[in-house]
Protein backbone atom coordinates (compact mmCIF):
# COMPACT_ATOMS: atom_id res chain seq x y z
CA UNK A 1 0.00 0.00 0.00
CA UNK A 2 1.40 3.50 -1.06
CA UNK A 3 1.61 6.26 1.68
CA UNK A 4 0.26 9.12 0.31
CA UNK A 5 2.88 12.48 -0.02
CA UNK A 6 1.80 15.18 2.21
CA UNK A 7 5.04 17.43 1.07
CA UNK A 8 4.00 20.75 -0.38
CA UNK A 9 6.09 21.97 -3.54
CA UNK A 10 7.46 24.85 -1.43
CA UNK A 11 9.13 21.77 0.67
CA UNK A 12 9.88 19.88 -2.04
CA UNK A 13 12.13 22.96 -3.12
CA UNK A 14 13.44 23.66 -0.33
CA UNK A 15 14.76 19.41 0.12
CA UNK A 16 16.17 20.21 -3.57
CA UNK A 17 17.99 23.09 -2.70
CA UNK A 18 19.78 21.72 0.45
CA UNK A 19 20.44 18.73 -1.39
CA UNK A 20 22.39 20.49 -4.18
CA UNK A 21 23.87 22.92 -2.04
CA UNK A 22 27.02 20.86 -1.32
CA UNK A 23 27.88 20.18 -4.77
CA UNK A 24 27.42 23.35 -5.90
CA UNK A 25 29.45 24.82 -2.86
CA UNK A 26 32.08 22.26 -3.98
CA UNK A 27 31.89 23.52 -7.39
CA UNK A 28 32.50 26.75 -7.07
CA UNK A 29 35.62 26.19 -4.69
CA UNK A 30 37.20 24.21 -7.27
CA UNK A 31 36.38 26.87 -10.20
CA UNK A 32 37.43 29.91 -7.84
CA UNK A 33 40.90 27.38 -6.98
CA UNK A 34 41.64 26.92 -10.83
CA UNK A 35 40.84 30.46 -11.48
CA UNK A 36 43.48 31.85 -8.78
CA UNK A 37 46.60 29.30 -9.44
CA UNK A 38 46.16 30.02 -13.40
CA UNK A 39 45.87 34.45 -12.66
CA UNK A 40 49.26 33.33 -10.41
CA UNK A 41 50.87 31.36 -13.31
CA UNK A 42 49.83 34.68 -15.75
CA UNK A 43 51.61 37.08 -13.11
CA UNK A 44 54.25 35.13 -12.64
CA UNK A 45 55.20 35.30 -16.25
CA UNK A 46 54.59 39.16 -16.00
CA UNK A 47 56.65 39.85 -13.37
CA UNK A 48 59.94 37.49 -14.68
CA UNK A 49 59.10 39.62 -18.10
CA UNK A 50 59.55 42.64 -15.96
CA UNK A 51 62.59 41.60 -14.71
CA UNK A 52 63.65 39.88 -18.25
CA UNK A 53 63.51 43.49 -19.76
CA UNK A 54 66.31 44.63 -17.58
CA UNK A 55 65.32 48.32 -17.28
CA UNK A 56 64.62 48.12 -13.90
CA UNK A 57 62.86 45.79 -11.80
CA UNK A 58 59.21 46.45 -9.52
CA UNK A 59 60.16 48.00 -5.76
CA UNK A 60 59.76 44.41 -4.07
CA UNK A 61 61.58 42.71 -6.80
CA UNK A 62 64.29 45.47 -6.33
CA UNK A 63 64.34 44.22 -2.79
CA UNK A 64 64.17 40.29 -3.66
CA UNK A 65 67.07 40.15 -6.95
CA UNK A 66 69.14 42.36 -4.52
CA UNK A 67 69.11 39.35 -1.64
CA UNK A 68 69.44 36.94 -4.62
CA UNK A 69 72.50 38.51 -5.87
CA UNK A 70 73.83 38.56 -2.04
CA UNK A 71 72.72 35.08 -0.99
CA UNK A 72 72.93 32.63 -3.95
CA UNK A 73 69.64 31.84 -3.74
CA UNK A 74 66.91 31.81 -6.33
CA UNK A 75 64.30 34.54 -7.39
CA UNK A 76 61.66 32.36 -6.42
CA UNK A 77 63.17 30.96 -3.24
CA UNK A 78 63.80 34.51 -1.99
CA UNK A 79 60.42 35.95 -3.05
CA UNK A 80 58.80 33.46 -0.59
CA UNK A 81 61.00 33.97 1.90
CA UNK A 82 59.93 37.27 2.08
CA UNK A 83 56.75 36.40 2.03
CA UNK A 84 56.87 34.05 5.10
CA UNK A 85 58.42 37.22 7.40
CA UNK A 86 55.63 39.73 5.59
CA UNK A 87 52.80 37.06 6.48
CA UNK A 88 54.11 36.42 10.23
CA UNK A 89 54.23 40.37 10.39
CA UNK A 90 51.06 40.64 9.70
CA UNK A 91 49.46 38.09 11.68
CA UNK A 92 51.61 39.25 14.81
CA UNK A 93 49.83 42.79 14.01
CA UNK A 94 46.03 40.86 13.63
CA UNK A 95 46.79 38.68 16.01
CA UNK A 96 45.32 35.60 13.29
CA UNK A 97 46.22 33.29 10.97
CA UNK A 98 46.96 34.32 7.37
CA UNK A 99 44.29 33.15 4.85
CA UNK A 100 45.07 29.66 2.79
CA UNK A 101 44.79 32.36 -0.10
CA UNK A 102 47.68 34.49 0.75
CA UNK A 103 49.74 31.58 1.87
CA UNK A 104 49.29 29.44 -1.75
CA UNK A 105 49.91 32.44 -3.25
CA UNK A 106 53.16 33.41 -1.31
CA UNK A 107 54.34 29.91 -2.24
CA UNK A 108 53.21 29.56 -5.76
CA UNK A 109 54.36 33.02 -7.04
CA UNK A 110 57.70 32.25 -6.39
CA UNK A 111 58.07 28.61 -7.41
CA UNK A 112 55.97 29.72 -10.91
CA UNK A 113 58.76 32.52 -11.49
CA UNK A 114 61.92 29.88 -10.66
CA UNK A 115 60.12 27.61 -13.00
CA UNK A 116 59.54 30.46 -16.01
CA UNK A 117 63.20 31.40 -15.24
CA UNK A 118 64.35 27.53 -15.44
CA UNK A 119 63.12 26.66 -19.12
CA UNK A 120 63.78 29.98 -20.61
CA UNK A 121 60.09 30.91 -20.82
CA UNK A 122 60.34 34.74 -21.49
CA UNK A 123 62.88 36.10 -24.33
CA UNK A 124 65.95 38.00 -23.59
CA UNK A 125 66.60 40.67 -25.91
CA UNK A 126 69.64 43.16 -26.78
CA UNK A 127 67.75 45.76 -28.72
CA UNK A 128 66.43 48.71 -26.46
CA UNK A 129 62.96 48.99 -27.91
CA UNK A 130 62.46 44.90 -27.66
CA UNK A 131 63.54 45.35 -23.70
CA UNK A 132 60.72 48.33 -23.49
CA UNK A 133 58.42 46.30 -25.45
CA UNK A 134 59.00 43.40 -23.12
CA UNK A 135 58.79 45.49 -19.83
CA UNK A 136 55.62 47.11 -21.42
CA UNK A 137 53.99 43.63 -22.18
CA UNK A 138 55.32 42.58 -18.20
CA UNK A 139 53.40 45.21 -16.89
CA UNK A 140 50.22 44.34 -18.66
CA UNK A 141 50.59 40.74 -18.14
CA UNK A 142 50.86 41.04 -14.52
CA UNK A 143 48.15 43.17 -14.31
CA UNK A 144 46.03 41.02 -16.12
CA UNK A 145 46.93 37.97 -13.69
CA UNK A 146 46.16 40.01 -10.74
CA UNK A 147 43.09 40.64 -11.62
CA UNK A 148 42.27 37.21 -12.61
CA UNK A 149 43.83 36.09 -9.29
CA UNK A 150 41.64 38.75 -7.35
CA UNK A 151 38.40 37.78 -9.39
CA UNK A 152 38.70 34.10 -7.71
CA UNK A 153 38.37 35.79 -3.93
CA UNK A 154 40.31 33.57 -2.17
CA UNK A 155 42.24 36.47 0.00
CA UNK A 156 44.73 39.07 -0.79
CA UNK A 157 48.43 38.14 -1.28
CA UNK A 158 50.79 38.51 1.52
CA UNK A 159 52.07 42.65 0.63
CA UNK A 160 48.43 43.39 0.57
CA UNK A 161 47.19 41.44 3.60
CA UNK A 162 50.66 43.44 5.57
CA UNK A 163 49.20 46.77 4.19
CA UNK A 164 46.10 46.22 5.54
CA UNK A 165 47.41 45.59 8.77
CA UNK A 166 49.18 48.62 8.89
CA UNK A 167 46.67 50.67 8.09
CA UNK A 168 44.27 49.18 10.81
CA UNK A 169 46.90 49.17 13.21
CA UNK A 170 48.01 53.17 12.85
CA UNK A 171 45.25 54.13 11.27
CA UNK A 172 47.05 55.81 7.97
CA UNK A 173 45.23 55.85 4.99
CA UNK A 174 46.16 53.30 2.68
CA UNK A 175 47.65 54.93 -0.04
CA UNK A 176 50.07 56.08 2.45
CA UNK A 177 50.89 52.45 4.06
CA UNK A 178 51.60 51.25 0.38
CA UNK A 179 53.93 54.28 -0.01
CA UNK A 180 55.48 53.38 2.80
CA UNK A 181 55.72 49.67 2.02
CA UNK A 182 56.72 50.92 -1.21
CA UNK A 183 59.57 52.56 -0.15
CA UNK A 184 60.87 50.43 2.38
CA UNK A 185 61.37 47.88 -0.32
CA UNK A 186 63.29 49.55 -3.01
CA UNK A 187 65.61 51.60 -0.65
CA UNK A 188 66.71 48.62 0.76
CA UNK A 189 66.71 46.69 -2.18
CA UNK A 190 69.26 49.72 -3.73
CA UNK A 191 71.34 48.99 -0.32
CA UNK A 192 71.43 45.28 -1.34
CA UNK A 193 72.52 46.19 -4.97
CA UNK A 194 69.37 45.58 -6.50
CA UNK A 195 67.90 46.64 -9.92
CA UNK A 196 66.59 49.74 -9.38
CA UNK A 197 66.16 52.05 -12.61
CA UNK A 198 63.45 53.94 -14.49
CA UNK A 199 61.61 51.12 -15.35
CA UNK A 200 61.49 50.85 -11.52
CA UNK A 201 59.74 54.27 -11.39
CA UNK A 202 57.56 53.70 -14.48
CA UNK A 203 56.50 50.65 -12.84
CA UNK A 204 55.10 52.35 -10.01
CA UNK A 205 53.35 54.37 -12.10
CA UNK A 206 51.34 52.18 -14.24
CA UNK A 207 50.91 48.84 -12.95
CA UNK A 208 47.73 50.25 -10.83
CA UNK A 209 46.20 51.01 -14.05
CA UNK A 210 47.05 47.38 -15.40
CA UNK A 211 45.95 45.88 -12.68
CA UNK A 212 42.29 48.12 -12.58
CA UNK A 213 42.37 46.83 -16.61
CA UNK A 214 42.98 43.48 -15.78
CA UNK A 215 40.09 43.40 -12.70
CA UNK A 216 37.87 44.65 -15.39
CA UNK A 217 38.92 41.82 -17.99
CA UNK A 218 38.59 38.92 -15.20
CA UNK A 219 35.32 40.45 -14.30
CA UNK A 220 33.60 40.12 -17.65
CA UNK A 221 35.31 37.07 -18.84
CA UNK A 222 35.56 34.88 -15.22
CA UNK A 223 32.63 36.85 -12.85
CA UNK A 224 30.06 34.29 -13.93
CA UNK A 225 32.19 31.53 -13.08
CA UNK A 226 33.46 32.73 -9.85
CA UNK A 227 30.75 34.55 -8.13
CA UNK A 228 28.20 32.79 -5.58
CA UNK A 229 25.02 31.24 -7.54
CA UNK A 230 26.89 30.93 -10.88
CA UNK A 231 28.44 27.54 -10.23
CA UNK A 232 25.98 24.83 -10.77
Amino acid sequence: METESHTTPVQTAYLQAHRTAPKQFFSLLAVRWLVFVFGLMIMSYGIVAVVKANLGASPWDVLHLGISWNTGLSFGRVQQLVGVAILASAGLLLKKWPSLGAVANMLLVGEFCDLILRFHLVPEYESVYARIGLFTAGILIWGFGTGVYIQSNLGAGPRDWLMLALHQKTGWAIRWVRTFLEVSAVGLGIWLGGPFAWGTVAFSLTIGHATEYGLRLAKKWLGRYTERGDVA
